[in-house]
Protein backbone atom coordinates (compact mmCIF):
# COMPACT_ATOMS: atom_id res chain seq x y z
CA UNK A 1 0.00 0.00 0.00
CA UNK A 2 2.91 2.22 1.10
CA UNK A 3 4.54 1.87 -2.77
CA UNK A 4 0.82 2.85 -4.18
CA UNK A 5 0.67 5.60 -2.42
CA UNK A 6 4.41 6.93 -2.86
CA UNK A 7 3.52 7.05 -6.69
CA UNK A 8 0.59 8.91 -6.05
CA UNK A 9 2.19 11.63 -3.55
CA UNK A 10 4.98 11.65 -6.10
CA UNK A 11 2.76 13.36 -8.51
CA UNK A 12 1.23 15.51 -6.05
CA UNK A 13 4.23 16.95 -4.93
CA UNK A 14 5.00 17.78 -8.30
CA UNK A 15 2.06 20.09 -9.05
CA UNK A 16 0.61 20.78 -5.36
CA UNK A 17 1.56 23.86 -3.19
CA UNK A 18 3.77 23.43 0.08
CA UNK A 19 2.84 21.91 2.81
CA UNK A 20 0.04 20.05 0.87
CA UNK A 21 -2.59 22.80 1.10
CA UNK A 22 -4.37 24.08 -1.64
CA UNK A 23 -2.95 28.42 -0.71
CA UNK A 24 0.41 26.53 0.57
CA UNK A 25 2.99 27.89 2.12
CA UNK A 26 2.81 31.99 2.42
CA UNK A 27 6.10 33.36 1.51
CA UNK A 28 7.70 34.44 5.08
CA UNK A 29 5.53 32.26 6.61
CA UNK A 30 8.78 30.18 8.88
CA UNK A 31 6.70 28.38 11.44
CA UNK A 32 7.44 24.91 12.18
CA UNK A 33 5.33 22.37 10.22
CA UNK A 34 4.59 19.78 12.43
CA UNK A 35 3.05 16.63 11.28
CA UNK A 36 1.63 14.11 14.37
CA UNK A 37 0.36 10.69 14.83
CA UNK A 38 -2.56 11.60 16.47
CA UNK A 39 -5.30 14.27 17.55
CA UNK A 40 -3.73 14.22 21.20
CA UNK A 41 0.09 15.46 20.10
CA UNK A 42 -1.54 17.83 17.82
CA UNK A 43 -3.45 19.57 20.27
CA UNK A 44 -0.06 19.34 22.70
CA UNK A 45 2.04 21.28 20.31
CA UNK A 46 -0.30 23.73 19.34
CA UNK A 47 -0.68 24.52 23.02
CA UNK A 48 3.40 24.20 23.51
CA UNK A 49 4.23 25.93 19.86
CA UNK A 50 1.98 28.41 19.69
CA UNK A 51 1.73 30.56 16.73
CA UNK A 52 5.32 29.43 16.16
CA UNK A 53 3.87 25.97 14.78
CA UNK A 54 2.07 24.50 12.19
CA UNK A 55 0.15 21.31 12.73
CA UNK A 56 -1.12 18.49 10.68
CA UNK A 57 -2.67 15.24 12.04
CA UNK A 58 -2.59 11.46 10.42
CA UNK A 59 -4.87 10.25 12.62
CA UNK A 60 -9.02 11.17 12.43
CA UNK A 61 -9.53 9.94 15.83
CA UNK A 62 -11.62 6.84 15.82
CA UNK A 63 -9.07 4.42 13.98
CA UNK A 64 -7.23 1.47 15.34
CA UNK A 65 -3.69 3.23 16.03
CA UNK A 66 -1.99 0.01 15.26
CA UNK A 67 -3.29 0.08 11.50
CA UNK A 68 -4.12 3.71 10.54
CA UNK A 69 -5.50 3.86 6.56
CA UNK A 70 -2.87 5.87 5.11
CA UNK A 71 -3.75 8.75 2.21
CA UNK A 72 -1.22 10.01 -0.40
CA UNK A 73 -2.03 13.28 0.90
CA UNK A 74 -0.29 12.40 4.47
CA UNK A 75 2.90 11.68 2.33
CA UNK A 76 2.71 14.66 0.93
CA UNK A 77 2.32 16.30 4.45
CA UNK A 78 5.29 14.44 6.22
CA UNK A 79 7.61 14.83 2.84
CA UNK A 80 7.59 19.03 3.63
CA UNK A 81 7.30 19.01 7.49
CA UNK A 82 10.23 19.70 10.27
CA UNK A 83 9.02 17.53 12.56
CA UNK A 84 6.97 14.49 12.83
CA UNK A 85 5.90 13.34 16.36
CA UNK A 86 5.01 9.69 17.36
CA UNK A 87 3.69 8.20 20.40
CA UNK A 88 5.99 5.29 19.92
CA UNK A 89 6.38 2.33 22.34
CA UNK A 90 5.09 0.48 18.61
CA UNK A 91 1.98 2.45 18.91
CA UNK A 92 2.09 2.83 15.61
CA UNK A 93 3.94 0.03 14.42
CA UNK A 94 1.77 -0.73 11.56
CA UNK A 95 2.03 2.53 9.46
CA UNK A 96 5.42 4.52 11.29
CA UNK A 97 8.42 4.40 10.08
CA UNK A 98 7.14 3.92 6.75
CA UNK A 99 5.50 6.55 6.27
CA UNK A 100 8.51 9.26 6.86
CA UNK A 101 10.34 6.60 5.03
CA UNK A 102 8.32 6.96 1.92
CA UNK A 103 8.10 10.28 2.08
CA UNK A 104 11.45 10.41 1.14
CA UNK A 105 12.00 13.93 4.11
CA UNK A 106 15.92 14.09 4.80
CA UNK A 107 15.23 16.20 7.22
CA UNK A 108 13.41 13.66 9.34
CA UNK A 109 15.01 10.77 7.98
CA UNK A 110 17.66 12.27 9.43
CA UNK A 111 17.00 13.20 12.73
CA UNK A 112 14.66 11.31 13.46
CA UNK A 113 10.56 11.64 14.72
CA UNK A 114 10.27 12.78 18.04
CA UNK A 115 9.18 9.46 19.84
CA UNK A 116 7.26 11.60 23.21
CA UNK A 117 6.66 8.19 25.15
CA UNK A 118 10.66 7.16 25.53
CA UNK A 119 11.06 7.40 29.15
CA UNK A 120 7.69 6.77 29.77
CA UNK A 121 7.97 5.77 33.88
CA UNK A 122 4.71 3.75 34.41
CA UNK A 123 4.64 1.29 31.59
CA UNK A 124 2.71 -1.58 32.09
CA UNK A 125 1.80 -4.98 30.74
CA UNK A 126 5.54 -5.70 29.30
CA UNK A 127 5.78 -9.16 27.51
CA UNK A 128 8.29 -11.52 29.04
CA UNK A 129 8.48 -13.46 25.47
CA UNK A 130 8.78 -11.50 21.99
CA UNK A 131 6.75 -14.27 19.52
CA UNK A 132 4.23 -12.74 16.99
CA UNK A 133 1.88 -15.96 17.46
CA UNK A 134 1.07 -14.82 20.77
CA UNK A 135 -0.58 -11.65 19.44
CA UNK A 136 -0.91 -9.36 16.26
CA UNK A 137 0.00 -6.43 18.04
CA UNK A 138 3.05 -7.07 19.40
CA UNK A 139 4.06 -4.57 21.71
CA UNK A 140 7.83 -5.21 22.68
CA UNK A 141 8.35 -2.42 25.41
CA UNK A 142 5.12 -2.55 27.18
CA UNK A 143 1.20 -1.28 26.65
CA UNK A 144 1.66 1.73 24.17
CA UNK A 145 -1.62 3.73 25.11
CA UNK A 146 0.03 5.89 27.29
CA UNK A 147 -1.96 8.99 25.66
CA UNK A 148 -4.85 7.83 28.46
CA UNK A 149 -3.19 8.36 31.52
CA UNK A 150 -3.58 11.57 33.05
CA UNK A 151 0.48 12.21 33.19
CA UNK A 152 0.24 12.22 29.29
CA UNK A 153 -0.12 15.55 28.86
CA UNK A 154 2.79 17.27 30.85
CA UNK A 155 4.97 14.38 29.83
CA UNK A 156 4.26 15.14 25.98
CA UNK A 157 4.26 18.89 25.91
CA UNK A 158 7.78 18.96 27.82
CA UNK A 159 9.55 16.17 25.47
CA UNK A 160 7.51 18.85 22.60
CA UNK A 161 8.62 21.74 23.83
CA UNK A 162 12.78 20.40 24.19
CA UNK A 163 12.40 20.03 20.74
CA UNK A 164 11.04 23.07 19.57
CA UNK A 165 13.53 25.05 21.44
CA UNK A 166 16.32 23.17 19.88
CA UNK A 167 15.18 23.93 16.37
CA UNK A 168 14.22 27.21 17.38
CA UNK A 169 16.53 28.47 20.20
CA UNK A 170 15.37 32.37 19.64
CA UNK A 171 11.64 31.14 21.02
CA UNK A 172 12.78 29.33 24.03
CA UNK A 173 11.44 31.59 26.97
CA UNK A 174 7.49 32.21 24.60
CA UNK A 175 8.00 27.98 25.09
CA UNK A 176 8.60 27.83 28.38
CA UNK A 177 5.86 29.85 29.18
CA UNK A 178 3.35 28.13 26.57
CA UNK A 179 3.74 25.04 28.91
CA UNK A 180 3.82 26.22 32.04
CA UNK A 181 0.71 27.94 30.97
CA UNK A 182 -0.92 24.43 29.87
CA UNK A 183 0.40 22.74 32.68
CA UNK A 184 -1.73 25.36 35.46
CA UNK A 185 -4.63 24.21 33.10
CA UNK A 186 -4.00 20.76 33.13
CA UNK A 187 -3.68 20.73 37.37
CA UNK A 188 -7.08 22.80 37.02
CA UNK A 189 -8.56 19.52 35.53
CA UNK A 190 -6.52 16.96 37.38
CA UNK A 191 -8.25 18.00 40.40
CA UNK A 192 -11.45 16.66 39.53
CA UNK A 193 -10.45 13.57 37.58
CA UNK A 194 -8.97 12.92 41.18
CA UNK A 195 -12.04 13.30 42.70
CA UNK A 196 -13.29 11.07 40.04
CA UNK A 197 -10.63 8.30 40.58
CA UNK A 198 -11.57 8.20 44.58
CA UNK A 199 -15.34 6.92 43.30
CA UNK A 200 -13.94 4.67 40.70
CA UNK A 201 -11.42 3.16 43.19
CA UNK A 202 -11.59 -1.03 43.53
CA UNK A 203 -14.24 -1.32 40.21
CA UNK A 204 -13.67 -4.20 38.13
CA UNK A 205 -13.80 -4.36 34.21
CA UNK A 206 -12.85 -6.37 31.37
CA UNK A 207 -11.33 -4.19 28.23
CA UNK A 208 -11.83 -5.51 24.76
CA UNK A 209 -8.39 -4.84 23.81
CA UNK A 210 -5.76 -3.20 26.44
CA UNK A 211 -5.89 0.25 25.28
CA UNK A 212 -7.55 1.39 28.84
CA UNK A 213 -5.00 -0.03 30.84
CA UNK A 214 -3.36 3.34 31.90
CA UNK A 215 -6.73 5.04 32.38
CA UNK A 216 -8.31 2.26 34.40
CA UNK A 217 -5.17 1.67 36.41
CA UNK A 218 -4.60 5.43 37.24
CA UNK A 219 -8.29 5.44 38.98
CA UNK A 220 -7.61 2.72 40.57
CA UNK A 221 -10.08 0.54 38.40
CA UNK A 222 -8.83 -3.38 39.07
CA UNK A 223 -8.42 -5.20 35.25
CA UNK A 224 -9.60 -8.75 35.41
CA UNK A 225 -9.15 -9.61 31.88
CA UNK A 226 -9.75 -8.83 27.94
CA UNK A 227 -12.00 -10.25 25.41
CA UNK A 228 -8.88 -10.75 22.78
CA UNK A 229 -7.39 -14.14 23.82
CA UNK A 230 -4.01 -11.74 22.82
CA UNK A 231 -3.41 -8.48 21.49
CA UNK A 232 -5.00 -8.08 18.13
CA UNK A 233 -6.41 -11.65 18.13
CA UNK A 234 -10.38 -11.86 17.69
CA UNK A 235 -12.43 -13.41 20.37
CA UNK A 236 -12.99 -17.14 20.27
CA UNK A 237 -15.78 -19.13 21.45
CA UNK A 238 -14.37 -20.48 24.17
CA UNK A 239 -12.44 -17.89 25.48
CA UNK A 240 -15.54 -15.38 25.65
CA UNK A 241 -17.24 -18.55 27.78
CA UNK A 242 -14.32 -18.18 30.32
CA UNK A 243 -14.06 -14.61 30.32
CA UNK A 244 -17.82 -14.00 30.57
CA UNK A 245 -17.79 -17.14 33.21
CA UNK A 246 -15.23 -15.30 35.34
CA UNK A 247 -16.91 -11.99 35.39
CA UNK A 248 -19.92 -13.49 36.71
CA UNK A 249 -18.11 -14.83 39.57
CA UNK A 250 -16.00 -12.24 40.54
CA UNK A 251 -19.07 -9.11 39.46
CA UNK A 252 -17.35 -7.38 36.71
CA UNK A 253 -20.22 -5.13 35.14
CA UNK A 254 -18.71 -3.66 32.67
CA UNK A 255 -16.81 -4.59 29.14
CA UNK A 256 -15.04 -1.19 27.92
CA UNK A 257 -14.39 -1.03 24.12
CA UNK A 258 -13.33 1.42 21.72
CA UNK A 259 -14.79 2.43 18.38
CA UNK A 260 -12.91 0.62 16.16
CA UNK A 261 -13.70 -2.67 17.44
CA UNK A 262 -16.64 -5.09 16.83
CA UNK A 263 -19.33 -3.60 19.14
CA UNK A 264 -21.61 -6.19 18.56
CA UNK A 265 -19.12 -9.11 19.83
CA UNK A 266 -18.87 -6.78 23.09
CA UNK A 267 -22.44 -6.35 23.63
CA UNK A 268 -22.85 -9.84 23.48
CA UNK A 269 -20.21 -10.91 26.14
CA UNK A 270 -21.83 -8.42 28.20
CA UNK A 271 -25.59 -9.47 28.45
CA UNK A 272 -23.81 -13.08 28.68
CA UNK A 273 -22.14 -11.80 31.73
CA UNK A 274 -25.20 -9.06 33.32
CA UNK A 275 -22.86 -6.45 32.00
CA UNK A 276 -22.99 -3.65 30.28
CA UNK A 277 -20.49 -2.38 27.12
CA UNK A 278 -19.43 0.96 27.04
CA UNK A 279 -17.60 2.13 23.94
CA UNK A 280 -15.24 5.03 24.85
CA UNK A 281 -12.85 7.25 23.00
CA UNK A 282 -8.84 6.34 22.34
CA UNK A 283 -7.57 9.19 21.35
CA UNK A 284 -9.04 13.05 20.94
CA UNK A 285 -10.68 13.59 17.36
CA UNK A 286 -8.80 15.81 15.05
CA UNK A 287 -11.57 18.17 14.31
CA UNK A 288 -11.48 20.74 17.11
CA UNK A 289 -10.50 18.20 20.14
CA UNK A 290 -8.22 18.40 22.71
CA UNK A 291 -6.28 16.06 25.16
CA UNK A 292 -8.01 17.83 27.99
CA UNK A 293 -11.76 17.33 26.86
CA UNK A 294 -10.64 13.75 25.48
CA UNK A 295 -9.63 12.91 29.27
CA UNK A 296 -12.89 14.93 30.98
CA UNK A 297 -14.96 12.32 28.56
CA UNK A 298 -13.06 9.68 29.40
CA UNK A 299 -13.65 10.28 33.29
CA UNK A 300 -17.18 11.11 33.03
CA UNK A 301 -17.62 8.24 30.78
CA UNK A 302 -16.53 5.78 33.00
CA UNK A 303 -18.46 7.45 35.90
CA UNK A 304 -21.78 6.93 34.47
CA UNK A 305 -20.51 3.02 33.20
CA UNK A 306 -20.96 2.84 36.62
CA UNK A 307 -23.49 4.70 37.39
CA UNK A 308 -21.89 7.20 39.66
CA UNK A 309 -22.06 11.17 40.12
CA UNK A 310 -19.94 13.59 40.97
CA UNK A 311 -20.34 17.04 42.94
CA UNK A 312 -19.33 19.16 40.31
CA UNK A 313 -17.07 22.29 41.54
CA UNK A 314 -16.35 25.13 39.19
CA UNK A 315 -12.97 23.98 37.40
CA UNK A 316 -11.41 26.72 34.88
CA UNK A 317 -9.98 26.21 31.85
Amino acid sequence: MIRSLLVLAILLLGGAPAWGTPEGRVEGDDRIMVVTTIPDLADIVREVGGDEVEVRCVAKGRENLHSVRLRPSHLVMTARADLFVQVGLALEHGWVPGLPESARNSKIMREGPLNVGTGWPKLVEIPTTLDRRTGVDIHPVGNPHVNLHPDFGSFAGRKIRDRLKEMRPSQAAKFDRNLAAYEERIAKHRKRWDRIAELLKGQKVVQYHKEYSYLCGANGILMVGALEPQPGVPPTPSHLARITKGMRAQGVTVILHGPWTPGRVAQDAAKRANAKAVELPIMAPRDGGTWLAFMDELHDGLLAAWGLELEERQVDG
